[in-house]
């Protein structure tokens, strides 16, 4: 049987110069949510833990179906199982922001009023050129859910924050009226799309994540969008396959999620197709793996919460009615399964 690792500290090996392997501080974010591999796996296989599960929990996913694999915290050769490791500086290329931004700016995909800038100069130069955008964002090129970004207004600009967080070149873009966020998954196997998904990104206001919806088909999924949004999806699909081959070109040879998402502009809504590429597994992959195991229901949420969130949003519960929890006892966030079988109010 295979042995694998939860690799959740992928983007640190890629990006962070300081990076050391089951350092406290990646020990930290695998440990949270390393039994998302649970959710995902199918196969029978050993795990590398690196943290304890209750019996009990172990029992609670067997009896859901789940396939739970053999647990060994000591085991030594391992295959990494978030990110992909085959060539690092092409997997540094294709997971970076840059990457994404440049391609974006050069085929009309987003970042058409965004810059690539390197000092507090060419930021109130480049807002000077967009006067109508009070609101923007600064993004660094490597990380995940909304870590390291920064809002600012452009009437109010703190120079000392922006010397700070200035350290090589970030990105600076407006900070657009979101309605929706949608991550569209390609799966890739032998250089060909074996499988095309979309899930529906439950995001904070910075970018973290806080689960999502999804549905066991792409055609179920854009009705779901269609009803709730009264928005097609339809030259979405067709630009996110578009930008999936450029990926494919320059050598992804594994699963690729495109970030997407669409904005109200004078009471329009207006699609921005590629935030981002993250050439690696993602909680999309998640989503789509819990609405594949419920075909049967219109679509499902993944829903992941902080006790203090919980406890701040008292009706949550009474709100979202019979879930299911998956996340395992001892974890800071907690997550949640909720099925929905009430196609003709997607609300």
């Amino acid at each position: 049987m295979k042995t694998y690792k939860v690799d959740l500290d992928y983007e640190s090996f890629l990006f962070d110069p300081s990076y050391i392997e089951n350092s406290p501080a990646s020990l930290k974010v695998i440990r949270e949510f390393e039994y998302i591999f649970f959710l995902v796996n199918k196969e029978a296989c050993v795990l590398k833990n690196a943290r304890n599960y209750d019996k009990n929990y172990l029992t609670k996913l067997k009896n859901l179906d789940f396939t739970v694999p053999v647990l060994n915290p000591e085991s030594k050769d391992t295959i990494s199982w978030w990110g992909n490791r085959h060539d690092y500086a092409l997997e540094q290329i294709l997971n970076s922001k840059i990457t994404s931004a440049n391609l974006a700016q050069k085929n009309n995909w987003g970042f058409s009023q965004g810059a690539l800038v390197k000092n507090t100069g060419e930021i109130t130069a480049h807002l000077k050129k967009f006067p109508d955008y009070k609101n923007w964002i600064i993004k660094r090129p490597h990380g995940f859910s909304g870590i390291g970004h920064y809002q600012f207004s452009s009437d109010n600009i703190n120079k000392f924050i922006l010397d700070k967080i200035l350290i090589g070149e970030v990105l600076l873009e407006p900070l657009y009226q979101r309605v929706f966020d949608i991550g569209t998954t390609f799966e890739i196997e032998n250089g060909n799309i074996k499988r095309q998904f979309m899930v529906e990104n439950m995001n904070s206001s910075n970018g973290g994540f806080k689960g999502g919806v999804g549905a066991s088909s792409v055609e179920k999924f854009k009705k779901y969008i269609q009803g709730k949004y009264n928005y097609s999806l339809d030259e979405y699909e067709k630009i996110t396959q578009k930008i999936a081959q450029t990926w494919l070109a320059s050598g992804a040879v594994n699963n690729i999620q495109i970030d997407s998402f669409v904005y109200l502009e004078n009471d329009e809504m207006k699609l921005y197709p590629l935030v981002e590429v993250n050439y690696r597994k993602t909680m999309g992959l998640v989503i789509q793996n819990l609405a594949d195991k419920y075909p049967d229901s219109d679509r499902i949420t993944w829903f992941i919460k902080s006790q203090k969130e919980i406890t701040e949003e008292k009706n949550f519960y009474t709100l979202n009615g019979e879930m299911t929890r998956l996340s395992p006892e001892g974890t800071h966030f907690m997550s949640y399964l909720k099925l929905h079988n009430d196609g003709a109010n997607p609300a």
